[in-house]
């Protein structure tokens, strides 16, 4: 797993390359798995992987793309937060691509809908609220049921008229 975190910055950072990736390893939850092969991963430890991996690059803005999307549900729940854990350490900028309402409830500071093909943007609606959310609160609920309307669906998921598809953007920095 050390060779996949480091994969990004074999050539460029010398000495303070193993600190490097000693550090996400350990930020993801991953420390005492450092020699493990993939096939030795769960798909939540699989997932930390990638993220540790991409923030050892030390970008700019952390682009992802349904990250979860393969995982079961109490998986993405606690992928979330951990996300969110690492964002708050980090603070990067992270754009987050979902198809998942309660995911971009959850995580975004703006949650970007977009229409069917060819996709245009058909409202954002900043979130506003602290983190971590709790998904019981009713402002929570309030965002969430918002985004549901946007897309011309009722809190259910019934109703559908517009076809449009959520895709949350994290902005912060």
């Amino acid at each position: 797993m050390e060779e996949n975190v480091g994969f990004g910055i074999r050539n460029s950072m010398g000495k303070n390359q193993n600190t490097i990736i000693k550090h996400y390893i350990g930020m993801v939850g991953l420390a005492g798995f450092e020699k493990a092969y993939p096939s030795e991963l769960s798909g939540g430890m699989k997932q930390r992987v990638e993220i540790a991996r991409a923030l050892a690059a030390s970008p700019d803005v952390l682009f992802m793309d349904e990250p979860f999307g393969a995982l079961d549900y109490f998986t993405r729940l606690r992928m979330r937060a951990e996300l969110v854990s690492i964002w708050e350490r980090e603070r990067k900028t992270i754009l987050f691509v979902t198809h998942d309402v309660e995911e971009a409830a959850q995580l975004a500071d703006r949650v970007v809908v977009l229409s069917r093909r060819p996709a245009t943007i058909r409202t954002v609606i900043d979130v506003g609220l602290p983190r971590p959310r709790k998904l019981d609160a009713q402002e929570y609920i309030g965002v969430r049921n918002r985004i549901f309307e946007s897309m011309g669906l009722d809190h259910s998921g019934l109703g559908a008229t517009t076809g449009a598809t959520p895709t949350s953007r994290q902005i912060q920095g």
